[in-house]
């Protein structure tokens, strides 16, 4: 299998209090502000089966995020996600490949707004809680550029998440969910599993992996998306990774991670990088 590998500076909310089967309390939350932006732009795209697509013209692509927990109960919590997406193609690149040639353009936007419900189902050695999570489709898009900031789909999906604490310092979870969508997309198996360890009081290190792999059951096809690999039908990828979590005074913390991209399907062939801050409370 070829393995590509993929630098990110990622803010994610990976704590013990937070994410997995471990819930916010009533009244706490988490609030996160992160922007992932590309070590530059890029000009092909994994495909399935080990084979890569390059592209027409170079791609940038930049997203804003706002994430938010809060505790409604002590075994209800609400999540709720908001990115802001910046997106362009550039120039022809000297050989073209495809031979329908779309406009150069640029496209910003807000991508597919995220409502999440997670209830606790057990609190005892074995954490455990299930959740429904729903991608609204309030994205913005410019197809005969081949631009789009998220997927042209109303979608919405149980999630059940398991984990345990083995001590103070450690813990495990693994979380999977499917995700059912609208336009005649495909559905999506999502998995993640973490395991961290707590290197220092305000340091915690997570190996994590995670699989987006589609039904392949949706008709849904856009050539134009195709080109760019701008939300398109089928998306896919293997992903494990190494996550440091920071936390500064006043529950203030920063994150950084680091990825390896196994396998994928119309996913850019680039390195990211993300700046984050959150806030617990």
């Amino acid at each position: 299998m070829k393995a590509s590998f993929i630098f990110l500076l990622l803010a994610t909310p990976f704590l013990t209090s937070a994410g997995g089967p471990w819930l916010t309390k009533k009244g706490s939350g988490f609030l996160q502000l992160q922007t992932t932006l590309p070590v530059g732009s890029f000009n092909g795209l994994f495909l399935e089966n080990n084979n890569e697509l390059e592209l027409n013209r170079s791609i940038l692509d930049f997203t804003y995020q706002v994430y938010l927990e809060y505790g409604l109960t002590d075994k209800l919590n609400v999540i709720s996600s908001l990115p802001f997406k910046q997106i362009s193609t550039g120039n022809i690149e000297t050989q073209t490949i495809n031979p329908t040639i779309l406009p150069k353009g640029n496209l910003s936007g807000i991508g597919n707004y995220s409502l999440a419900l997670k209830y606790r189902l057990s609190d005892k050695n074995l954490k455990a809680a299930i959740s429904i999570q729903a991608n609204l489709k309030t994205i913005s898009k410019n197809i005969d550029a081949g631009l789009s900031t998220g997927y042209d789909a109303n979608a919405i999906g149980p999630y059940l998440s398991i984990g345990k604490s083995f001590s103070t310092k450690l813990y495990s979870y693994i979380e999977t969910g499917i995700i059912f969508y609208s336009n005649n997309f495909s559905h999506i198996l999502n998995i993640h599993y973490e395991l961290g360890y707590q290197l220092k009081p305000s340091l915690w290190a997570v190996i994590t992996f995670d699989m987006r792999e589609s039904i392949k059951n949706g008709t849904y096809r856009n050539e134009n998306l195709r080109q760019t690999g701008f939300y398109t039908n089928n998306q896919e990828f293997v992903s494990p990774g190494l996550k440091m979590n920071y936390e500064l005074k006043n529950e203030v913390g920063l994150s950084v991670a680091t990825y390896a991209g196994l396998s994928g399907n119309y996913v850019g062939k680039i390195g990211m990088f993300s700046l984050g801050i959150y806030k617990k409370w």
